[in-house]
């Protein structure tokens, strides 16, 4: 492992900025759109049967897969020679790296969701969501303890390079009016028989450069969309739907109700009481408290700055054009961020969308961005929970 000496001369070559490529992790769960990898069949998984749908963004969380990689989901940084974990980075020289905020760094990662149409059982035709879930915390010895993951979205546009797609999609959040703890009950038991559950959901359109803050025991089944996300650094969860459009023999529903519903919880009613926060997820009033727009912070000849995650977490979304430098002052807080388009340099150091992509900038350090290709730089950033 490197010293600290070692890790804050590097840190002075870069100009205080940390750079790599970004980490995937594969599901089993849901299938993508092929944005970011091959994943939008069974042929693009791997030997585990999981497909790559997910970037994790500087991350110090090993993902909860039931079948699991050696570090699955934590960032390797190089360093000289060396490609360093994050976490052990952290341990040795944490203060150089997140200064005071390393117990508030969260998960960030891009989502790519979607796979074919399916025909479901309510009679519509639609690509596949990620399953109705809740995070509602870890189920330890039968019961789930707290806190759940609190998680918030922002829709990138898919409509500039090198995606040029323009995606329609609806995303699902919250019960609808009327919906009853009996209803629930009721369709949970009915899990890999049919997807009666969806019905139950609030739909709402999914518009570029909009968001969502979800708190933890909200329900929700994130649409075919790709997702810019951030959460608290924890991977618990707890399913309330099979796979939209697939079915289960019997056999199998009972393996996968024990291991993705309940997961140790006694029944259904524990399941609405410690998972669920249940005046939340019915709120009709959710859109209304939870649903954002970016919010412009400033703007200038090189470009725009918006904010785009809110509530307990922050993060940023730059708009720098062709030739021209976008400048922040040094600050207190580290934060990470993703070339989402085109390419630039970071502090000297040259990223783009299709190479090296990511970037953490430490405490007590200046970010200089400049544009070197020839369209928008689009960038999108996070900082450590509020």
């Amino acid at each position: 492992m490197l010293s600290i000496h070692e890790i804050k001369s590097w840190l002075m070559q870069k100009r205080g900025v940390l750079t790599t490529r970004s980490a995937f992790v594969c599901r089993e769960s849901y299938f993508g759109n092929s944005i970011i990898a091959p994943n939008s069949s069974k042929a693009d998984a791997d030997q585990r049967g999981f497909v790559p749908v997910e970037l994790w963004i500087m991350s110090v969380v090993e993902n909860a897969n039931p079948l699991k990689l050696p570090n699955e989901g934590i960032t390797k940084i190089k360093i000289g020679d060396d490609a360093v974990l994050l976490t052990e980075l952290r341990d040795v020289a944490g203060e150089l790296i997140f200064g005071k905020y390393a117990d508030a760094w969260p998960l960030a990662k891009i989502i790519d969701i979607g796979g074919s149409p399916v025909t479901t059982s309510f009679g519509t035709t639609e690509t596949t969501p990620i399953p109705v879930h809740v995070h509602g915390g870890t189920v330890v010895e039968g019961h789930a303890h707290k806190p759940g993951k609190t998680e918030a979205y922002f829709f990138p546009p898919t409509d500039v390079p090198p995606y040029d797609k323009k995606i329609s999609a609806h995303t699902r959040i919250g019960l609808k009016a009327g919906v009853t703890k009996d209803d629930f009950r009721a369709k949970l038991r009915e899990y890999g028989e049919n997807d009666s559950m969806y019905t139950l959901l609030n739909e709402f359109p999914i518009t570029p450069m909009t968001g969502w803050t979800v708190p933890e025991g909200v329900l929700h089944a994130p649409g075919p969309y790709i997702t810019f996300e951030i959460q608290r650094p924890q991977d618990d969860c707890n399913f309330a739907a099979w796979k939209l459009g697939n079915r289960l023999t019997e056999q199998e529903r009972h393996m996968w109700y024990q291991k993705k519903v309940l997961k140790g919880l006694a029944d259904e009613d524990a399941f609405i009481d410690e998972l669920l926060d249940w005046p939340l997820t019915t709120s009709q009033d959710f859109e209304k408290r939870y649903f954002h727009d970016a919010q412009l912070i400033e703007e200038g000849e090189w470009g725009t700055r918006h904010q785009i995650f809110f509530d307990m977490f922050y993060g940023e979304g730059w708009e720098v054009l062709p030739g021209k430098t976008f400048t922040l002052p040094e600050q207190e807080e580290p934060h990470a961020g993703v070339v989402w388009s085109g390419k630039g340099t970071f502090n000297g150091t040259a990223l783009s969308q299709e190479g090296e992509n990511e970037f953490l900038c430490t405490p007590q350090n200046a970010l200089e961005v400049s544009n070197t290709g020839d369209i928008p730089l689009l960038v999108y950033t996070v900082k450590p929970m509020r």
